[in-house]
């Protein structure tokens, strides 16, 4: 099964195989836990993933993709 996921550091949207502990994210190389993800979909097939990814990129639009950044409050 694959997992959509957004990254927790650069809100950039991923695929991650449930096969696999980690995953690295291919915008910003953090290297995170699967099962510390939020998913936002799932998906059988890469294919399908992939499927799903494009849309919710076209939903987003131009929309900034940082301002799902966690930020530090001091």
């Amino acid at each position: 099964m694959y997992l959509i996921v957004r990254c927790p550091k650069c809100g950039g949207l991923l695929l991650a195989n449930t096969r696999y502990k980690t995953r690295t994210c291919p915008h910003c190389g953090k290297r995170m836990k699967i099962t510390a993800l939020i998913p936002l979909a799932r998906a059988y097939t890469p294919r399908d993933a992939v499927t799903i990814i494009q849309e919710l990129k076209r939903r987003e639009g131009g929309r900034d993709r940082n301002k799902y950044k966690r930020h530090k409050i001091n």
